[in-house]
């Protein structure tokens, strides 16, 4: 059986592919151009996650599966699957230090950011529903919100927000929302000290802007464990935190993951 967690896919979602089958099994497969790595849940279910761009250019694109049974038999599948346009809004254009939107110190931090969250470790180390990266005072203060479209010093909107802005300020304590391996903790131009946390699976989490770094690459962290205290490094128009939710590359919409449980 093949299951979808939602259909039409949308911009800026998470999207869940399953396959069941009572035999042992191996799959691989693609939505659109997006690899997919399916993983054993322990329950007979092999369970892919991929986020959608934000930008993603809304239109059908082809899901392809394939499968290889331990006694040598094949499966295959291919279908289209829609991707609708999310509901986004447009920032009010933005100034910022002109550097910080160089293609030159642009395009190399988002090509390290993007190999950080490239792999899809097979350890799944989260459980429910990610708790909060900030304080309780927090839960409901941002200042802006994932896929915002975005203007810098008058370019066009060819930019979007990719994560959420919790209103912290300077000096709040921030928290690992689940259990993970740091990958990333150090400086960076665009997005300050950062910090950034694979939980298994394809699911990693970022944390920028911070003032102070509190774990290292390779520590082990737990469900509210200290990993930084905000500030306002990087490109930034006041010290806030910046959240990110990267999900087999992408980075989807946080809010999902504060109130709905994946996979």
């Amino acid at each position: 059986a093949l299951e979808i967690n939602t259909l039409p896919l949308i911009q800026g979602q998470t999207s869940v592919i399953t396959v069941t089958t009572d035999v042992e099994a191996a799959f691989s497969g693609f939505l659109g151009a997006y690899p997919l790595h399916f993983f054993n849940d322990g329950k007979n279910n092999y369970i892919a996650l991929q986020g959608i761009h934000a930008m993603q250019e809304p239109g059908n694109y082809p899901l392809v599966i394939q499968g290889m049974f331990a006694d040598g038999t094949s499966f295959g599948f291919t279908q289209n699957i829609a991707i609708r346009a999310g509901s986004f809004p447009f920032d009010p254009p933005l100034t910022v230090d002109p550097s910080t939107i160089d293609p030159a110190i642009t395009q190399p931090e988002n090509e390290l950011w993007s190999s950080l969250s490239a792999p899809a470790t097979p350890l799944k180390m989260w459980q429910g529903i990610f708790a909060f990266p900030a304080p309780a005072a927090f839960y409901d203060c941002y200042t802006s919100w994932y896929g915002d479209r975005r203007s810098y010093n008058e370019s066009p909107y060819d930019y979007f927000h990719t994560g959420l802005d919790f209103c912290t300020g300077s000096g709040t304590e921030i928290y690992s929302v689940a259990p993970g391996t740091v990958v990333f903790a150090g400086t960076l131009t665009v997005r300050g000290n950062a910090v950034m946390i694979d939980h298994g699976w394809g699911v990693y989490t970022a944390y920028m802007h911070l003032s102070e770094l509190r774990v290292k690459p390779g520590d082990q962290v737990t469900t509210g464990q200290l990993i930084g205290i905000s500030g306002g490094t990087g490109r930034v128009a006041g010290p806030h935190l910046h959240w990110e939710v990267i999900i087999g590359g992408i980075q989807v919409e946080p809010l999902d993951w504060l109130a709905h449980q994946y996979p």
